[in-house]
């Protein structure tokens, strides 16, 4: 048997069998994707190429794989609630679906290794942040893009702790506070016997 995607992406995992399934039986609707579809219409010896899907869990990883490039045709990567297939033998032309409910729903056509190389990962972290962040149908209505998707995930994946939010010389001075009681030293606060003498 010869190498399959995952060969080529050490931090990718393979795809349960089920959203294999829905994935290839969304294909179906895709004049690029389908069996027999436009490319086998003006060449019936042509070869079928499998569906091969994988799943990256990390942006960078998924950044990598875009960045490689020269992808076959119906070759995909599923990342958090999102679905991204080549639909371009040999290309950039990702056809990307967001999950809805129990199925898929097909929503634009990106070229990643463009946005990566023109515009740089930040861009590219960006967009792919704002198509997580945006409902299937800001998706569907193609109003997804939030130049703040990459702040507002980070926000929402790692919030900050409320004892984060006091200034850092109130927790220094509660901190030397709550030493000294530990060590069995004056109750009196440093900043308040400071203020005394």
């Amino acid at each position: 048997m010869g190498a399959t995607i995952q060969d080529f992406e050490p931090r990718s995992k393979p795809l349960d069998e089920e959203t294999r399934e829905q994935l290839v039986s969304k294909c179906q609707e895709n004049g690029w994707l389908k069996v027999d579809g436009y490319d086998w219409q003006d060449d019936p010896f042509l070869e079928e190429y499998p569906y091969e899907f994988m799943r990256i869990d990390d942006i960078d990883a998924l950044r990598e794989h875009f960045g490689r490039g020269n992808w076959a045709i119906r070759q995909g990567v599923v990342f958090d609630d999102l679905a991204f297939i080549n639909q371009v033998n040999g290309g950039d032309e990702w056809w990307t679906l967001k999950r809805d409910g129990e199925g898929w729903m097909a929503f634009e056509s990106t070229s990643f290794a463009y946005v990566i190389e023109a515009k740089g990962r930040a861009a590219f972290e960006t967009l792919v942040r704002s198509m997580q962040l945006a409902t299937p149908a800001q998706c569907k209505a193609l109003d997804y893009y939030d130049k703040d998707a990459s702040a507002k995930w980070a926000a929402e994946r790692n919030p900050r702790t409320p004892e984060l939010e006091r200034p850092l010389a109130q927790r220094a001075s509660d901190a030397r506070e709550a030493a000294s009681a530990r060590n069995g030293r004056s109750q009196v606060p440093r900043r308040e016997a400071q203020a005394i003498d």
